[in-house]
């Protein structure tokens, strides 16, 4: 749609600018989209509330009624789903949740920054995923340090949205070959459909 809004939320530590969200906000901002990025706060020792929070920001600014489409990356993912337990209405048309990590706060991995254990367990409300978006779709590896695809795959289940396997993508990001990531700019404006299309390994 013509006037599609985008919101964009990253993962812990925030994204360099190799990264395939920053070359997306950057795609999406020259084709005359409005792209609502932030910058979480503190992103390198994250805490729930305050992420929650600058998410009901973006959606005070972005107000009601509008076609939205939200694309989360790692912890962004966890975070939005905490998020939709909270909404009382729709607001979404479509979401993505790429490569969202699988934590046990007792033992989280050694390079994750403090305060990511507060945002584990997820909140696994399928009642309000469905009442937050029209669709959310789900895309994990099968080679993701932080989360094996079965326990993505167990997060989707819990619910009931669809999940897109994207082979050896480890977790999704530059350091796997995912700078600049045709597809996802692709889905964003409506010209290409699920499933995910892998970033070509030769691409520069």
């Amino acid at each position: 749609m013509a006037d599609d809004i985008f919101l964009i939320l990253h993962g812990w530590g925030g994204n360099k600018p190799a990264h395939w969200q920053e070359h997306l906000y950057n795609a999406l901002t020259d084709a005359g989209k409005k792209v609502h990025y932030p910058k979480m706060p503190d992103p390198t020792a994250p805490v729930k509330e305050a992420w929650l929070a600058k998410v009901q920001e973006e959606f005070d600014e972005i107000g009601t009624g509008k076609s939205v489409t939200v694309v989360c990356h790692s912890l962004g993912a966890i975070t939005w789903l905490h998020y939709v337990t909270q909404a009382t209405e729709k607001l979404a048309d479509r979401v993505l949740l790429v490569a969202p990590p699988y934590v046990i706060p007792e033992v989280p991995p050694t390079d994750a920054p403090p305060g990511v254990g507060a945002f584990f367990p997820p909140a696994l409300d399928a009642d309000a995923v469905k009442r937050a978006a029209t669709e959310t779709h789900f895309i994990a590896s099968d080679s993701d340090d932080y989360a094996t695809f079965e326990q993505t795959k167990a997060y989707s289940d819990r619910v009931n949205c669809p999940i897109h396997l994207l082979p050896g993508a480890g977790h999704i990001s530059p350091y796997w070959g995912y700078g600049e990531w045709t597809w996802v700019r692709d889905w964003c404006l409506r010209t290409a459909e699920m499933p995910p299309v892998p970033r070509p390994k030769d691409a520069g």
